[in-house]
Protein backbone atom coordinates (compact mmCIF):
# COMPACT_ATOMS: atom_id res chain seq x y z
CA UNK A 1 0.00 0.00 0.00
CA UNK A 2 1.07 3.46 -0.72
CA UNK A 3 2.54 4.69 1.96
CA UNK A 4 0.73 8.42 1.14
CA UNK A 5 -2.40 5.94 2.48
CA UNK A 6 -1.26 5.07 5.86
CA UNK A 7 -2.49 6.89 8.83
CA UNK A 8 -0.40 5.50 12.05
CA UNK A 9 0.05 6.89 15.46
CA UNK A 10 3.27 8.65 15.55
CA UNK A 11 3.82 8.33 11.88
CA UNK A 12 3.51 12.23 10.86
CA UNK A 13 5.30 11.57 7.07
CA UNK A 14 2.86 9.43 6.18
CA UNK A 15 0.03 11.46 7.45
CA UNK A 16 1.09 14.85 5.83
CA UNK A 17 1.18 13.09 2.48
CA UNK A 18 -2.20 11.80 3.13
CA UNK A 19 -3.05 15.35 4.78
CA UNK A 20 -1.63 16.32 1.34
CA UNK A 21 -3.66 14.56 -1.00
CA UNK A 22 -6.57 15.36 0.71
CA UNK A 23 -6.49 19.01 -0.14
CA UNK A 24 -5.22 19.24 -3.46
CA UNK A 25 -7.21 16.69 -4.69
CA UNK A 26 -10.28 17.16 -2.77
CA UNK A 27 -10.67 21.32 -2.54
CA UNK A 28 -8.16 22.85 -4.93
CA UNK A 29 -7.38 25.31 -1.87
CA UNK A 30 -3.44 26.55 -1.93
CA UNK A 31 -2.03 23.27 0.23
CA UNK A 32 0.57 25.22 2.59
CA UNK A 33 -1.89 27.45 3.37
CA UNK A 34 -4.39 25.15 4.77
CA UNK A 35 -2.68 22.52 5.87
CA UNK A 36 -0.27 25.14 8.11
CA UNK A 37 -3.78 26.56 9.61
CA UNK A 38 -4.60 22.41 10.75
CA UNK A 39 -1.61 22.76 12.25
CA UNK A 40 -1.70 25.73 14.16
CA UNK A 41 -4.89 24.87 15.10
CA UNK A 42 -3.88 21.30 16.44
CA UNK A 43 -0.51 22.89 18.10
CA UNK A 44 -2.87 25.36 20.15
CA UNK A 45 -5.42 22.91 21.47
CA UNK A 46 -2.20 20.74 22.41
CA UNK A 47 -0.53 23.76 24.06
CA UNK A 48 -3.71 26.11 25.42
CA UNK A 49 -3.87 24.05 28.55
CA UNK A 50 -8.15 24.22 27.71
CA UNK A 51 -9.99 20.28 27.68
CA UNK A 52 -9.07 19.27 23.76
CA UNK A 53 -11.21 20.78 21.53
CA UNK A 54 -9.55 19.32 17.86
CA UNK A 55 -11.83 16.47 17.24
CA UNK A 56 -14.64 15.60 14.72
CA UNK A 57 -17.67 16.67 15.74
CA UNK A 58 -21.11 15.36 15.52
CA UNK A 59 -22.05 17.79 12.27
CA UNK A 60 -19.95 19.24 9.70
CA UNK A 61 -20.81 23.12 10.38
CA UNK A 62 -20.00 22.13 14.42
CA UNK A 63 -16.69 20.99 13.24
CA UNK A 64 -16.09 23.93 11.27
CA UNK A 65 -16.53 26.29 14.05
CA UNK A 66 -13.78 24.54 16.29
CA UNK A 67 -11.57 24.55 14.21
CA UNK A 68 -12.35 28.53 13.36
CA UNK A 69 -12.45 29.33 17.08
CA UNK A 70 -9.17 27.88 17.24
CA UNK A 71 -7.20 29.32 14.96
CA UNK A 72 -8.87 33.01 16.36
CA UNK A 73 -7.49 32.10 19.98
CA UNK A 74 -4.23 31.37 18.53
CA UNK A 75 -3.71 33.88 16.59
CA UNK A 76 -4.46 36.21 19.31
CA UNK A 77 -1.95 34.13 21.94
CA UNK A 78 0.88 34.05 18.47
CA UNK A 79 0.15 37.64 16.78
CA UNK A 80 2.00 36.83 13.28
CA UNK A 81 2.22 33.49 12.86
CA UNK A 82 -1.15 33.16 10.47
CA UNK A 83 -0.91 36.46 8.68
CA UNK A 84 -3.98 35.62 6.75
CA UNK A 85 -7.74 35.12 7.97
CA UNK A 86 -7.96 32.90 10.44
CA UNK A 87 -10.56 29.95 9.56
CA UNK A 88 -10.11 27.34 7.03
CA UNK A 89 -11.18 27.60 3.52
CA UNK A 90 -11.57 23.90 2.89
CA UNK A 91 -15.43 23.00 2.35
CA UNK A 92 -16.75 21.76 5.71
CA UNK A 93 -17.01 18.35 4.18
CA UNK A 94 -13.14 18.34 3.37
CA UNK A 95 -11.81 19.99 6.53
CA UNK A 96 -14.10 17.34 8.46
CA UNK A 97 -12.04 14.41 6.79
CA UNK A 98 -8.69 16.38 7.42
CA UNK A 99 -9.31 17.24 11.01
CA UNK A 100 -10.10 13.22 11.71
CA UNK A 101 -6.52 12.61 9.83
CA UNK A 102 -4.69 14.86 12.24
CA UNK A 103 -6.75 14.12 15.52
CA UNK A 104 -5.10 11.07 15.89
CA UNK A 105 -1.82 12.68 15.89
CA UNK A 106 -0.06 14.54 18.77
CA UNK A 107 2.13 16.77 16.90
CA UNK A 108 3.76 19.05 19.87
CA UNK A 109 6.06 16.54 21.54
CA UNK A 110 7.22 14.80 18.44
CA UNK A 111 11.04 15.55 16.87
CA UNK A 112 10.32 18.21 14.27
CA UNK A 113 12.53 16.94 11.57
CA UNK A 114 9.65 15.37 9.67
CA UNK A 115 7.74 18.89 10.23
CA UNK A 116 10.37 20.33 9.76
CA UNK A 117 10.91 18.59 6.47
CA UNK A 118 7.16 18.53 5.30
CA UNK A 119 6.97 22.52 5.80
CA UNK A 120 10.02 22.94 3.88
CA UNK A 121 9.06 20.47 1.00
CA UNK A 122 5.64 22.40 0.89
CA UNK A 123 7.60 26.16 0.79
CA UNK A 124 9.76 25.23 -1.98
CA UNK A 125 7.36 23.76 -3.84
CA UNK A 126 5.49 27.26 -3.64
CA UNK A 127 8.23 29.68 -4.20
CA UNK A 128 11.33 28.83 -2.99
CA UNK A 129 13.04 26.72 -5.97
CA UNK A 130 12.87 29.42 -8.37
CA UNK A 131 14.38 32.05 -6.56
CA UNK A 132 17.20 29.90 -5.91
CA UNK A 133 16.47 29.22 -2.35
CA UNK A 134 17.14 25.48 -1.18
CA UNK A 135 16.76 24.99 2.73
CA UNK A 136 19.79 23.86 4.32
CA UNK A 137 19.98 20.12 4.93
CA UNK A 138 19.98 19.91 8.86
CA UNK A 139 22.84 18.20 9.09
CA UNK A 140 24.62 20.96 7.64
CA UNK A 141 22.87 23.52 9.62
CA UNK A 142 24.21 21.51 12.76
CA UNK A 143 27.29 21.22 11.84
CA UNK A 144 27.82 25.22 11.30
CA UNK A 145 26.07 25.60 15.22
CA UNK A 146 28.53 22.91 16.44
CA UNK A 147 31.85 24.77 14.65
CA UNK A 148 30.41 27.41 16.36
CA UNK A 149 29.41 26.60 19.92
CA UNK A 150 26.78 29.51 20.60
CA UNK A 151 26.78 30.42 24.14
CA UNK A 152 23.59 31.77 26.37
CA UNK A 153 25.39 35.37 26.53
CA UNK A 154 25.35 35.15 22.26
CA UNK A 155 22.89 36.94 20.32
CA UNK A 156 22.21 34.92 17.18
CA UNK A 157 20.59 35.85 13.77
CA UNK A 158 19.98 34.33 10.61
CA UNK A 159 19.20 37.30 7.94
CA UNK A 160 17.67 35.25 5.13
CA UNK A 161 16.37 32.65 8.14
CA UNK A 162 14.04 30.47 5.80
CA UNK A 163 12.18 28.27 8.34
CA UNK A 164 14.68 28.91 10.39
CA UNK A 165 16.61 25.89 10.78
CA UNK A 166 20.23 27.78 11.91
CA UNK A 167 18.28 29.66 14.90
CA UNK A 168 16.27 26.74 16.02
CA UNK A 169 19.34 24.21 16.00
CA UNK A 170 21.42 27.31 17.93
CA UNK A 171 18.63 27.21 20.11
CA UNK A 172 18.49 23.78 21.11
CA UNK A 173 22.57 23.64 21.20
CA UNK A 174 22.43 26.38 24.11
CA UNK A 175 19.47 24.73 25.56
CA UNK A 176 20.99 21.18 25.65
CA UNK A 177 24.26 22.75 27.10
CA UNK A 178 22.98 25.24 29.99
CA UNK A 179 20.26 22.65 30.59
CA UNK A 180 17.57 25.44 30.40
CA UNK A 181 13.99 25.11 31.88
CA UNK A 182 10.76 25.41 29.35
CA UNK A 183 11.08 28.81 31.00
CA UNK A 184 14.50 29.62 30.59
CA UNK A 185 14.36 28.66 26.71
CA UNK A 186 11.62 30.72 26.30
CA UNK A 187 13.50 34.33 27.41
CA UNK A 188 16.74 33.20 26.34
CA UNK A 189 14.60 32.80 22.58
CA UNK A 190 13.01 36.56 23.33
CA UNK A 191 16.38 38.30 24.11
CA UNK A 192 18.88 36.09 21.95
CA UNK A 193 17.50 34.49 18.96
CA UNK A 194 17.20 36.86 15.39
CA UNK A 195 15.85 35.76 11.73
CA UNK A 196 14.80 37.77 8.76
CA UNK A 197 13.37 36.90 5.83
CA UNK A 198 11.18 38.25 2.59
CA UNK A 199 9.34 35.20 2.46
CA UNK A 200 6.06 35.49 4.59
CA UNK A 201 5.84 31.26 4.47
CA UNK A 202 9.16 31.31 5.58
CA UNK A 203 8.74 33.37 8.02
CA UNK A 204 5.37 31.86 9.67
CA UNK A 205 6.85 28.14 9.43
CA UNK A 206 9.88 29.49 11.34
CA UNK A 207 7.75 31.09 14.26
CA UNK A 208 5.78 27.63 14.36
CA UNK A 209 8.68 25.45 14.60
CA UNK A 210 10.07 27.47 17.52
CA UNK A 211 6.59 27.60 19.38
CA UNK A 212 6.60 23.88 18.71
CA UNK A 213 10.68 23.20 19.90
CA UNK A 214 9.57 25.07 23.10
CA UNK A 215 11.18 28.42 22.07
CA UNK A 216 8.86 30.46 21.98
CA UNK A 217 8.30 33.46 20.91
CA UNK A 218 11.80 34.52 19.28
CA UNK A 219 12.39 37.41 17.36
CA UNK A 220 11.23 36.96 13.67
CA UNK A 221 10.40 39.43 11.09
CA UNK A 222 9.11 39.62 7.00
CA UNK A 223 11.61 42.39 5.54
CA UNK A 224 14.51 42.44 3.21
CA UNK A 225 17.72 42.08 5.06
CA UNK A 226 19.61 43.52 2.36
CA UNK A 227 17.96 47.05 2.56
CA UNK A 228 20.07 49.08 4.67
CA UNK A 229 18.76 52.21 7.08
CA UNK A 230 20.16 54.77 4.45
CA UNK A 231 18.41 52.88 1.71
CA UNK A 232 15.16 54.56 3.28
CA UNK A 233 13.83 53.24 6.45
CA UNK A 234 10.96 53.31 8.97
CA UNK A 235 8.73 54.07 5.62
CA UNK A 236 5.89 51.40 5.93
CA UNK A 237 5.16 51.26 2.76
CA UNK A 238 6.01 52.15 -1.28
CA UNK A 239 3.96 55.49 -2.44
CA UNK A 240 1.71 53.24 -4.26
CA UNK A 241 0.42 52.16 -0.28
CA UNK A 242 0.69 48.74 -1.94
CA UNK A 243 3.28 45.93 -0.75
CA UNK A 244 6.64 46.94 -2.31
CA UNK A 245 7.86 43.73 -2.46
CA UNK A 246 10.26 43.96 -0.08
CA UNK A 247 8.61 42.77 2.62
CA UNK A 248 5.91 43.83 4.57
CA UNK A 249 7.53 47.13 5.01
CA UNK A 250 10.91 48.98 4.82
CA UNK A 251 11.81 48.61 8.40
CA UNK A 252 15.25 47.64 8.40
CA UNK A 253 17.28 44.63 10.72
CA UNK A 254 18.94 47.83 12.33
CA UNK A 255 14.86 49.22 12.82
CA UNK A 256 14.03 46.42 14.14
CA UNK A 257 16.74 45.84 16.62
CA UNK A 258 17.09 49.33 17.84
CA UNK A 259 13.24 49.68 18.71
CA UNK A 260 13.79 45.95 20.78
CA UNK A 261 17.00 45.92 22.22
CA UNK A 262 18.20 48.81 24.78
CA UNK A 263 21.88 48.65 23.10
CA UNK A 264 22.64 46.72 19.70
CA UNK A 265 26.42 46.89 18.96
CA UNK A 266 25.99 43.79 15.99
CA UNK A 267 25.69 40.54 16.74
CA UNK A 268 28.01 37.84 18.31
CA UNK A 269 26.86 34.78 15.88
CA UNK A 270 25.11 34.86 12.12
CA UNK A 271 24.75 31.56 10.41
CA UNK A 272 22.54 31.71 7.08
CA UNK A 273 22.74 30.16 3.89
CA UNK A 274 21.50 33.28 1.47
CA UNK A 275 19.96 32.77 -1.82
CA UNK A 276 22.37 30.62 -4.42
CA UNK A 277 20.44 32.11 -7.29
CA UNK A 278 18.94 35.75 -8.18
CA UNK A 279 19.80 38.78 -9.02
CA UNK A 280 19.59 42.28 -7.53
CA UNK A 281 18.67 45.16 -10.39
CA UNK A 282 17.20 47.45 -8.06
CA UNK A 283 19.86 51.12 -7.77
CA UNK A 284 18.68 51.73 -4.29
CA UNK A 285 20.20 49.02 -3.25
CA UNK A 286 23.15 48.58 -5.48
CA UNK A 287 24.71 51.76 -4.64
CA UNK A 288 24.34 51.08 -1.20
CA UNK A 289 27.35 47.97 -1.21
CA UNK A 290 30.62 48.25 -1.72
CA UNK A 291 30.68 44.87 -3.93
CA UNK A 292 28.46 46.22 -6.25
CA UNK A 293 29.29 49.81 -7.00
CA UNK A 294 28.69 51.18 -10.58
CA UNK A 295 27.39 47.69 -11.67
CA UNK A 296 24.04 47.23 -13.41
CA UNK A 297 23.35 43.82 -11.38
CA UNK A 298 25.01 41.80 -8.56
CA UNK A 299 24.22 38.10 -7.43
CA UNK A 300 22.11 38.06 -4.29
CA UNK A 301 24.28 36.21 -2.07
CA UNK A 302 27.40 38.95 -3.02
CA UNK A 303 25.14 41.26 -1.31
CA UNK A 304 25.01 39.19 1.61
CA UNK A 305 28.22 38.21 2.06
CA UNK A 306 28.82 42.33 3.21
CA UNK A 307 26.05 42.58 4.74
CA UNK A 308 26.33 39.46 7.01
CA UNK A 309 29.78 41.01 7.60
CA UNK A 310 28.40 45.08 8.38
CA UNK A 311 25.54 42.90 10.64
CA UNK A 312 28.19 41.20 13.33
CA UNK A 313 29.81 43.00 16.26
CA UNK A 314 33.54 43.66 16.07
CA UNK A 315 35.10 39.83 16.78
CA UNK A 316 31.32 39.01 15.94
CA UNK A 317 31.68 35.16 14.09
CA UNK A 318 30.19 34.21 10.70
CA UNK A 319 29.08 30.53 9.31
CA UNK A 320 27.98 31.32 5.40
CA UNK A 321 26.64 28.67 3.11
CA UNK A 322 27.89 29.92 -0.32
CA UNK A 323 28.46 28.60 -4.00
CA UNK A 324 31.77 27.14 -5.10
CA UNK A 325 32.05 30.06 -7.53
CA UNK A 326 32.41 32.84 -4.83
CA UNK A 327 35.26 30.99 -3.27
CA UNK A 328 37.21 30.03 -7.17
CA UNK A 329 36.52 32.29 -9.72
CA UNK A 330 38.32 35.43 -10.95
CA UNK A 331 35.82 37.49 -10.72
CA UNK A 332 34.49 37.34 -7.28
CA UNK A 333 38.11 38.21 -6.33
CA UNK A 334 37.08 41.75 -5.01
CA UNK A 335 35.19 40.27 -2.89
CA UNK A 336 37.06 37.87 -1.36
CA UNK A 337 39.29 40.62 -0.53
CA UNK A 338 36.83 42.86 1.16
CA UNK A 339 36.09 39.73 3.19
CA UNK A 340 39.78 39.43 4.10
CA UNK A 341 40.26 43.70 4.81
CA UNK A 342 37.28 43.13 7.38
CA UNK A 343 37.49 39.74 8.57
CA UNK A 344 40.07 37.19 9.98
CA UNK A 345 39.10 34.31 7.91
CA UNK A 346 38.81 31.10 10.20
CA UNK A 347 37.91 28.45 7.76
CA UNK A 348 36.47 26.90 4.56
CA UNK A 349 34.92 23.73 4.54
CA UNK A 350 34.28 22.08 1.14
CA UNK A 351 30.42 20.55 0.95
CA UNK A 352 29.79 17.46 -0.79
CA UNK A 353 28.27 18.12 -4.62
CA UNK A 354 24.99 15.79 -3.29
CA UNK A 355 24.30 18.17 -0.79
CA UNK A 356 21.55 20.38 -2.12
CA UNK A 357 19.98 17.42 -4.39
CA UNK A 358 17.43 17.02 -5.78
CA UNK A 359 17.22 20.89 -6.07
CA UNK A 360 20.27 21.66 -7.30
CA UNK A 361 23.62 20.41 -8.41
CA UNK A 362 25.32 23.26 -7.37
CA UNK A 363 28.50 22.50 -5.33
CA UNK A 364 28.71 24.84 -2.52
CA UNK A 365 31.22 25.14 1.15
CA UNK A 366 30.80 27.05 4.57
CA UNK A 367 32.69 29.91 4.71
CA UNK A 368 33.81 30.72 8.55
CA UNK A 369 34.76 34.38 9.21
CA UNK A 370 35.55 36.64 12.36
CA UNK A 371 34.80 40.23 12.24
CA UNK A 372 38.38 42.18 13.20
CA UNK A 373 38.52 44.63 15.97
CA UNK A 374 38.16 48.59 15.17
CA UNK A 375 41.73 49.22 13.86
CA UNK A 376 42.71 45.80 13.45
CA UNK A 377 44.80 45.02 10.18
CA UNK A 378 45.54 41.76 8.67
CA UNK A 379 48.71 39.92 10.05
CA UNK A 380 50.55 37.88 7.68
CA UNK A 381 50.43 35.08 9.52
CA UNK A 382 47.15 34.42 9.87
CA UNK A 383 45.97 30.92 9.52
CA UNK A 384 42.62 28.89 7.99
CA UNK A 385 41.40 25.75 8.61
CA UNK A 386 40.41 24.15 5.30
CA UNK A 387 38.52 20.78 4.74
CA UNK A 388 36.55 18.83 2.23
CA UNK A 389 33.64 16.28 3.31
CA UNK A 390 34.11 13.04 1.67
CA UNK A 391 30.47 12.13 2.68
CA UNK A 392 27.82 14.31 2.09
CA UNK A 393 24.87 11.70 3.35
CA UNK A 394 23.32 11.88 0.00
CA UNK A 395 22.94 9.66 -3.00
CA UNK A 396 22.77 11.07 -6.69
CA UNK A 397 19.16 11.31 -6.31
CA UNK A 398 19.45 13.66 -3.34
CA UNK A 399 18.01 10.39 -1.15
CA UNK A 400 19.58 10.70 2.44
CA UNK A 401 22.01 8.07 2.89
CA UNK A 402 21.20 6.63 6.34
CA UNK A 403 23.94 4.88 9.36
CA UNK A 404 23.13 1.31 10.26
CA UNK A 405 21.34 0.37 13.38
CA UNK A 406 19.96 3.93 14.49
CA UNK A 407 17.07 4.54 14.45
CA UNK A 408 15.17 7.22 11.87
CA UNK A 409 13.68 9.03 14.85
CA UNK A 410 16.93 10.03 15.44
CA UNK A 411 18.36 13.68 15.00
CA UNK A 412 19.42 14.06 10.97
CA UNK A 413 22.89 14.54 12.84
CA UNK A 414 23.44 11.09 14.17
CA UNK A 415 21.07 9.35 11.57
CA UNK A 416 22.32 10.89 7.98
CA UNK A 417 25.79 9.08 6.86
CA UNK A 418 28.25 11.60 6.89
CA UNK A 419 32.07 12.68 7.80
CA UNK A 420 31.05 16.39 9.56
CA UNK A 421 31.64 15.29 13.07
CA UNK A 422 34.90 14.22 12.39
CA UNK A 423 35.57 17.84 10.49
CA UNK A 424 34.36 19.78 13.82
CA UNK A 425 36.63 17.86 15.64
CA UNK A 426 39.73 18.86 13.85
CA UNK A 427 38.15 22.43 13.04
CA UNK A 428 38.17 22.58 16.93
CA UNK A 429 41.30 21.31 17.75
CA UNK A 430 42.32 24.15 15.64
CA UNK A 431 40.10 26.91 16.78
CA UNK A 432 41.21 25.86 20.43
CA UNK A 433 45.31 26.40 19.66
CA UNK A 434 44.83 29.80 18.55
CA UNK A 435 46.92 32.13 18.54
CA UNK A 436 49.79 30.74 17.02
CA UNK A 437 52.98 32.19 17.56
CA UNK A 438 54.49 34.04 14.61
CA UNK A 439 55.84 31.33 11.24
CA UNK A 440 54.34 28.31 12.91
CA UNK A 441 52.59 26.19 10.63
CA UNK A 442 50.26 23.11 10.85
CA UNK A 443 49.23 20.74 8.77
CA UNK A 444 45.48 21.82 9.28
CA UNK A 445 46.25 25.65 8.29
CA UNK A 446 46.93 27.97 5.15
CA UNK A 447 48.38 31.22 5.03
CA UNK A 448 45.62 33.89 4.61
CA UNK A 449 48.26 35.34 2.41
CA UNK A 450 48.24 32.81 0.20
CA UNK A 451 44.86 32.69 -0.12
CA UNK A 452 44.97 36.35 -1.55
CA UNK A 453 47.46 35.15 -4.16
CA UNK A 454 45.72 31.89 -4.98
CA UNK A 455 42.65 33.90 -6.53
CA UNK A 456 40.91 32.17 -8.15
CA UNK A 457 42.74 28.81 -7.20
CA UNK A 458 41.46 29.01 -3.71
CA UNK A 459 39.24 26.20 -3.64
CA UNK A 460 41.37 24.09 -6.13
CA UNK A 461 44.17 23.17 -3.60
CA UNK A 462 42.68 23.20 -0.36
CA UNK A 463 43.48 21.01 2.96
CA UNK A 464 42.09 17.83 2.08
CA UNK A 465 39.97 15.64 4.93
CA UNK A 466 40.42 12.16 4.87
CA UNK A 467 38.22 10.40 7.35
CA UNK A 468 39.70 7.09 6.23
CA UNK A 469 42.65 8.35 8.36
CA UNK A 470 41.64 11.10 10.42
CA UNK A 471 43.69 13.52 9.72
CA UNK A 472 44.10 16.14 7.30
CA UNK A 473 46.49 15.37 4.32
CA UNK A 474 48.08 18.06 2.40
CA UNK A 475 47.70 17.92 -1.44
CA UNK A 476 48.33 20.15 -3.94
CA UNK A 477 51.95 21.66 -2.62
CA UNK A 478 52.44 23.21 -6.27
CA UNK A 479 49.72 25.50 -5.45
CA UNK A 480 52.37 26.64 -2.47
Amino acid sequence: MAKRHWNRIGDLESLFMNLEELVVASSGENEFDEIFKLIVAKLWDERSGKAKRFYVRSSELRTFEAITSLLREAEKAWPGILEIEPRPHLHPEHLRVCVGALARHSIGGQDLQVLDGFFEYLVSKAAKGAKGQYFTPRHIVEFCVRVLRPSRSDVVCDPGCGSGGFLLHSMKYVVGKERFSEAEARKYCRSNVWGFDIDSRAIRVAKALMLIAGGGEANLFRLNSLMRPEMGGLFPMSQSGKDSGQGDSLLTIEDVCRSRMRRHNGFDLILTNPPFAGEVRERQILDGYQVSLGKARVERDILFIERCIELLRPGGRLAIVLPHNKFASAVFTSVRELAMRRTRVIGVVGLGRHTFLPHTHQKASVLFLERRMKGERKASDEKVFFAISTKDGKDSKGRFLLRDGISPKTSAWHVVDHDLDQIVTEFHRFLDKRPESSGTRSTALFSVRKVAELGPRLMLSPERYDPRRSRLERIGDAAR
